[in-house]
């Protein structure tokens, strides 16, 4: 493989890496060449990244998970996919959240508390 070839697939990955939101940095190693090292972003709480539709099975990419319908993620239950949003409910609030948007409160309410009587 020529130098030409091999510059065009690096600069391909790092396009590709940058499109998937992961971190691409040099670092010079002792003989002068730079290693490419590419690192994977740490999940965001509560963010759809995907949602891949299909009417027979969608599903949803949260905190690199694959969620179906019915699936619970930090107490939180998928209750519907579309094509352009996700339905969510936790302890009887729902809300809807597109891909990329901020996640919504009710992600970090926390669960009622028990009866604490004794």
């Amino acid at each position: 493989m020529d130098k030409s070839t091999l510059k065009w697939l690096v600069l391909a990955a790092i396009a590709v890496c940058g499109m998937l939101g992961w971190k691409v940095a040099t670092q010079a190693s002792k003989d002068g060449k730079k290693d490419v090292v590419v690192e994977r972003p740490e999940p965001r709480f509560g963010v759809v990244t995907a949602i891949l539709y299909c009417e027979d099975s969608p599903s949803v990419m949260i905190e690199d998970k694959m969620l179906h319908r019915g699936d619970v993620i930090h107490d939180v239950k998928v209750l519907d996919i579309k094509a352009d949003k996700v339905q969510f409910d936790k302890q009887g609030v729902q809300w809807e959240q597109g891909v990329q948007e901020s996640a919504k409160p009710e992600w970090w309410k926390r669960s009622k508390d028990k009866d604490s009587s004794i």
